[in-house]
C-alpha cells in the first residue's frame, strides 16, 4: 500500500511539473523571456493576465497547483507509513 501512494505521489508531482513547463513556456513564447529561469518566483498573477489575451485556459493552472500539493501528501504519507509510523 504504501509503495502505491509513494508511486501515485510521484506521478502526482511528475504532473505538475509538466503543467509548470508548459506554462513557462507558453510564456516565453508570448515574449517572457525570463519565464523559464525564474524558478519558485514565477509569477502565475502575471499567467492569468497573458492567458485571456491569448485563449488559454484558466483551469490547467488550479490542476497544476492541486496535483503538486497532493501530490507532496501522499509521499510524506507514504514515507511515513513505509519507513516510520507503525501501522498497528
Amino acid at each position: 500500500m504504501a509503495s502505491f501512494i509513494l508511486v501515485a505521489g510521484a506521478v502526482l508531482l511528475a504532473t505538475g511539473s509538466a503543467l509548470d513547463f508548459i506554462f513557462r513556456l507558453r510564456m516565453t513564447r508570448a515574449g517572457h523571456r525570463m519565464a523559464l529561469l525564474l524558478g519558485g518566483a514565477f509569477n502565475y498573477r502575471e499567467y492569468h493576465k497573458v492567458r485571456r489575451k491569448y485563449g488559454w485556459p484558466a483551469w490547467p493552472v488550479y490542476i497544476m497547483w492541486a496535483s503538486i500539493i497532493v501530490g507532496l501528501a501522499l509521499i510524506v504519507v507514504g514515507v511515513g507509513m513505509r519507513y516510520g509510523w507503525n501501522a498497528h
